[in-house]
Formats: C-alpha cells, sequence, structure tokens
C-alpha cells in the first residue's frame, strides 16, 4: 500500500493511495475516485505536467483525497 501527494500545475495538492502500476501508467485512488495517469505526468517530487489534461476523475481526487479508513 503505497501513499503518495500529488499537486497540481497550479498548486492545488491531494493525497491518494496507489492501486496498480504499469510501465507507463499509474492508477490512483481517492475517496471518491480512481483515476490513471501517465507515469511522464508526475515528477519524482508528484508534481503534475501543466501539459496533462485532467478530466472529471481526475478532478475528484482533489476534492475527495484518500482517507484511510479508521
Amino acid at each position: 500500500m503505497t501513499i503518495m501527494n500529488l499537486t497540481s500545475a497550479s498548486g492545488s495538492q491531494t493525497t491518494v493511495l496507489v492501486v496498480r502500476e504499469t510501465p507507463k501508467a499509474i492508477l490512483v485512488k481517492g475517496n471518491a475516485s480512481e483515476a490513471w495517469f501517465p507515469k511522464r505526468a508526475i515528477d519524482a517530487d508528484g508534481i503534475i505536467a501543466d501539459w496533462f489534461q485532467f478530466d472529471m476523475v481526475h478532478s475528484f481526487l482533489f476534492h475527495a483525497p484518500y482517507r484511510p479508513a479508521a
């Protein structure tokens, strides 16, 4: 179970759970959605490249970040 922090190009931050990885992409989960990101869109510090186009499921990650069940 890997938890990571992501930061959008505009500076918004969220916490996500890594669900699955392939050689080229990563599936992450918040409390309201799961979304795939190309690995090349996220740098080593968790900053998402400004060229990446967000869909609605990506936006939900920032509105409902991952929180482990208590």
